[in-house]
C-alpha cells in the first residue's frame, strides 16, 4: 500500500470521526449546566429549557420531560404559563406510569394553585391527587412533602387542629431524617421542612390561643435558626411570630423591632401574603405610639398589596377599618367610600375563600352598618355633582331597566322552575318503574371486588335511610362507621358515584330537600337556614349556593314559584 492511499485513508477516518462528533447531541446533563445554577423566574434560562424539553420529546424519555417541564414551571414568571407546564408534567409523569413522577406532578400543580392562585380547594386536591399515588411508593419524603402542604392549606383555611397533626408528622420525620443524613444537600431539605412545619404549628398554637405552646415552638425556631445564614428566610418567619406576639402582649417597642426585622427578608421573597400582616400590625403600632401618618401609610400598603394579589389574610383586612375610622374623623368622604368599597371586596373574597369565617364577618359588618353606611357615602357624593334634572332622567331610566329585568327574571324563573319540576316529576316516575343502579364504566382504582360489594350494600343502605343528612359527618367518620379505610371509600364513591365524596354528598342533600319541597308543602314554611340544617348543611350561604347550583335555580325563588304554583297563580 503506497504512503499516498495510506494518508487518504487517514484523512477519511479523522473526517468521519469529526463528523460524528459533531452529530451527537449534548446530554441531559451538559443541557441543564446551563441553566440550573440560575435564580428562580430568571428568564434567560427558558431556552435552555425548551431545548432538554424537546431532547426529552424526541427520544420519548418521559422521565426527563417530567424535569423539563418542572424547569419551565421554576423559571418562568407568569403564573397561567407554569399552571399550563404542571399540566404538560402531569401527562408525561402519566405516560411514565411512575407513581413518584406523577405524585410530584399532582403536588406541583397544588403548589401554584396555592402560592400563585391563593385558589384553597383547588390546591388541596391536588394535594390529595399527591397524596393518592406517593402511598404507592416507597418515597416517605414524598409522602411528608404532600402532607405538609395539606397542613398548610388547612391551616390557612382555619382548621388549625387538624393542621397540627399534619404537621407534627412532618417535624417527626424532618428531624428524625436530619439527625441521621450524612449528605449535606439532602440534610439542609430535611432541616427547611422542619423549620417550616415548626412555623406553621406556631401559626396554629397562637390561632388557637394556646400561648405556651406557641412560645415554647417559637424559642426552638429562634434557637435552630440563629447565625444560620442558610435559614434566613425561615429565621425571618420566626421573628414575624415573635413580633406579632410581642404585639398581642402591648410591647409595642418590642413588636415593632422584630417585625421590622422580619419585612425586608419576607418581601425579598415576595411572600405577599405575610408581607401584608406585617404591614398592618406595624401601622396598629404606629398608631399606638401616636404617630398617624406613619400608621395609614402601612395600612394603605395593606392595600396596594390586595390591589396587586387580590388577597388578603383576615387578620390583615382590619387595616381597612383603621383607614375608613381615619378619613371618618376628617370628613374626607371620597377616601371613606374608596375604603368602604374595598372592605366590602375583601370581605367578599374572604368569604368565598375562609367559609369558617362567613358567618362571623358579615355579623360584624351588620353590627358596624358598613353596608348602609356605604350607601349614605355614595348619596352624600352623588348629590354634590348631580343636578336635579339628571338625578330625574336616571332616576327613570333605571325605573324602566328595574321593570324590564324584573320580568326577565320572572319569566327566567318560571323557566328555571318547569325545568325542574318536570326533572323532578320524570326522575320520580323512573324510580317508580325501576330502581336505577349505579355502576361506573371502568373500576379505575381497582378496588377488591369484595370489598366494592360490601361498600355499595352499605352506601346503598345510607342513602336509602337517609343517613346523609347527618350533620358533620366526613369520609373519615363514614369509612369508620363502615368498617374500611377512607382513601378506599373516597376511591369507591369517586368511581361507582362519579364524584368526590364532598360533591356526592352535597347531591344527595340537596336532591333530599328538593324532593321534599316538591312533595310536602309544610317545607315550604321553614326559613332557609332551617332547611340547611335539616339536610346536614351547617351553612344558609353554602346550602343556598348549592342548591342553586345543582337545580339552576335558588331556594328562595324555588318557594316562592312553588307557592304560587300551588294557588294556581304561576
Amino acid at each position: 500500500m503506497s504512503e499516498r492511499t495510506i494518508l487518504t485513508f487517514f484523512l477519511l477516518i479523522t473526517g468521519v470521526m469529526l463528523l460524528s462528533q459533531k452529530n451527537v447531541s449534548p446530554s441531559y446533563a451538559e443541557l441543564r449546566k446551563k441553566y440550573e445554577n440560575l435564580e428562580k423566574e430568571d428568564t434567560a434560562a427558558l431556552p435552555y429549557v425548551s431545548n432538554f424539553i424537546q431532547k426529552a420529546k424526541k427520544e420519548n424519555n418521559f422521565e426527563k420531560l417530567c424535569l423539563g417541564y418542572k424547569d419551565a414551571v421554576f423559571f418562568t414568571t407568569d403564573a397561567q404559563v407554569k399552571l399550563s407546564y404542571a399540566d404538560s408534567t402531569i401527562a408525561a409523569a402519566f405516560k411514565s406510569k411512575k407513581n413518584e413522577l406523577i405524585s410530584d406532578a399532582f403536588l406541583g400543580k397544588g403548589i401554584i394553585y396555592y402560592f400563585n392562585f391563593r385558589k384553597f380547594q383547588l390546591a388541596s386536591d391536588e394535594y390529595v391527587k399527591a397524596h393518592q399515588y406517593a402511598v404507592k411508593t416507597d418515597d416517605e419524603y414524598l409522602q411528608k412533602k404532600i402532607i405538609y402542604h395539606l397542613g398548610v392549606v388547612k391551616s390557612y383555611l382555619g382548621y388549625y387542629s387538624k393542621a397540627l397533626q399534619l404537621f407534627n408528622q412532618s417535624i417527626e420525620f424532618n428531624e428524625n431524617k436530619a439527625k441521621n443524613e450524612t449528605n449535606a444537600n439532602l440534610r439542609f431539605n430535611y432541616c427547611r421542612g422542619y423549620l417550616n412545619s415548626l412555623h406553621q404549628m406556631v401559626i396554629c398554637h397562637r390561632n388557637l390561643n394556646q400561648n405556651a405552646k406557641a412560645d415554647s415552638l417559637l424559642d426552638v425556631g429562634l434557637s435552630a435558626t440563629k447565625n444560620k445564614s442558610e435559614f434566613t428566610l425561615e429565621r425571618a418567619y420566626f421573628l414575624k411570630c415573635t413580633g406579632i406576639i410581642f404585639y398581642k402582649n402591648n410591647q409595642y417597642s418590642d413588636a415593632l423591632y422584630y417585625l421590622k426585622k422580619a419585612l425586608p427578608v419576607i418581601e425579598q421573597k415576595n411572600d405577599f401574603t405575610w408581607a401584608a400582616v406585617i404591614h398592618f400590625y406595624l401601622g396598629n403600632i404606629y398608631l399606638k405610639h401616636g404617630d398617624d401618618r406613619k400608621g395609614i401609610m402601612e395600612f394603605k400598603k395593606v392595600d396596594s398589596i390586595y390591589n396587586k394579589h387580590q388577597f388578603l389574610l383576615p387578620e390583615a383586612s382590619d387595616s381597612y377599618r383603621s383607614l375608613i375610622r381615619y378619613y371618618k374623623n376628617r370628613q374626607n368622604e371620597k377616601e371613606q367610600l374608596y375604603y368602604t368599597d374595598q372592605l366590602l371586596e375583601v370581605n367578599e373574597g374572604i368569604r368565598r375563600d375562609f367559609s369558617y369565617l362567613a358567618e362571623k364577618i358579615y355579623e360584624d359588618f351588620e353590627i358596624a352598618g358598613l353596608v348602609k353606611e356605604k350607601h349614605q357615602l355614595e348619596k352624600s357624593i352623588n348629590l354634590q355633582k348631580i343636578t336635579i334634572l339628571l338625578v330625574f332622567i336616571l332616576s327613570s331610566g333605571l325605573i324602566l331597566f328595574l321593570i324590564r329585568r324584573y320580568r326577565k327574571r320572572e319569566q327566567n324563573l318560571k323557566q328555571k322552575y318547569a325545568e325542574l319540576i318536570l326533572r323532578l316529576n320524570i326522575a320520580q316516575k323512573q324510580e317508580e318503574v325501576l330502581p336505577q343502579p349505579q355502576a361506573p364504566s371502568r373500576n379505575k382504582n381497582e378496588l377488591p371486588g369484595d370489598l366494592v360489594r360490601r361498600l355499595k350494600i352499605k352506601i346503598q343502605y345510607f342513602e336509602d335511610h337517609h343517613q346523609f343528612l347527618e350533620a358533620g359527618l366526613t369520609v373519615v367518620k363514614l369509612a369508620d362507621r363502615f368498617k374500611t379505610n377512607p382513601n378506599y371509600l373516597s376511591a369507591f364513591i369517586h368511581d361507582y358515584k362519579g364524584a368526590h365524596f364532598s360533591i356526592y354528598l352535597m347531591n344527595l342533600r340537596i336532591s333530599y330537600i328538593t324532593n321534599k319541597l316538591n312533595s310536602d308543602p309544610n317545607y315550604l314554611k321553614f326559613t332557609v337556614k332551617a332547611l340547611s340544617q335539616m339536610c346536614g348543611i351547617a351553612s344558609r350561604n353554602n346550602f343556598a349556593t348549592h342548591f342553586k347550583s345543582v337545580n339552576g335555580i335558588g331556594v328562595s325563588d324555588f318557594i316562592k314559584m312553588k307557592r304560587k304554583d300551588i294557588k294556581g297563580d304561576l
